[in-house]
């Protein structure tokens, strides 16, 4: 039986795919406004995770004695992380939805922020800011979440919304965590070196929680659950689709421009701590 917008009763105006024709981000109107805001804000977490490390490098240096190359190769295996886990995430959410997709790798990658309090060598160092930066792939499925709930002249405002408020993350964790640390020397009367691990306690918090909430009370279209790509028919159109990107010379034209853009501030992101410490 052939179903209507009418024949449901969304708290927003949708097209004939459902998806909403308006955007209000001052609302939680589910389905369409819970989810762009359980997809920011868990976005916002794996930023604010991936970039806990930084504003306390000066503490994380002495105690590891990190040179100047560990902190080097550190920034530059978490920007090459990012990128990976990017070509991966979009097949993902493709097979199983942004939902679940979003929520496995923020909750997969929470433990590690965790480990973060026990690393004691630099390759231990190198090697967990790899692995965190891998939680920055939930762009793609923010992203991907937003165009499966607002139409054509909606999405363009839900997905830079979303980019946005989630990227605060960055900048929320540089001001943060030396507050926090300086909060547990103080209520736990704790050497500043013992702080310093058990501050990253909370950033694994905060990322398995928005992990769990997406879990618990997102959706992955209007309607529900996501539909999977099953046929070999369609598994190939999307092979086709990569393809044809990656032989689009727009799309390195935009790659180049994003690179130029986003991959600058994430190299920032990861320098700008020390230069005013």
């Amino acid at each position: 039986m052939l179903q209507h917008p009418e024949d449901h009763n969304f708290p927003l105006p949708v097209d004939a795919d459902y998806k909403a024709t308006k955007f209000r981000p001052l609302t939680a109107a589910p389905p369409h406004m819970r989810a762009f805001h359980l997809a920011w804000l868990n976005l916002f977490s794996c930023f604010f995770s991936t970039f806990s490390i930084p504003p306390l490098l000066p503490l994380i240096r002495h105690d590891l004695n990190l040179s100047a190359v560990d902190i080097g190769h550190a920034g530059s295996v978490s920007f090459a992380a990012s990128v990976l886990s990017r070509l991966l995430m979009g097949p993902t959410c493709d097979l199983v939805g942004p939902r679940i997709a979003s929520a496995t790798l923020s909750l997969v990658t929470a433990p590690i922020v965790l480990a973060t309090s026990l690393i004691s060598t630099p390759q231990a160092f190198i090697a967990t800011r790899f692995l965190l930066g891998f939680s920055l792939a939930n762009f793609v499925s923010t992203q991907f979440w937003m165009t499966s709930m607002f139409s054509l002249v909606t999405v363009a405002a839900a997905n830079a919304v979303a980019a946005g408020w989630a990227n605060a993350g960055t900048g929320v964790t540089q001001l943060l965590m030396p507050l926090i640390h300086s909060l547990f020397i103080s209520l736990f009367n704790v050497s500043s070196s013992t702080a310093w691990r058990l501050t990253f306690i909370v950033p694994a918090l905060f990322q398995t929680l928005t992990g769990v909430l997406v879990l618990v009370f997102g959706q992955d279209t209007p309607l529900g659950k996501h539909a999977k790509t099953t046929s070999c028919g369609e598994r190939k159109s999307v092979l086709k689709v990569v393809l044809g990107g990656l032989g689009n010379y727009r799309g390195w034209v935009l790659g180049m421009v994003y690179g130029m853009s986003f991959g600058v501030e994430l190299t920032v992101d990861n320098v700008i701590a020390g230069v005013f410490l």
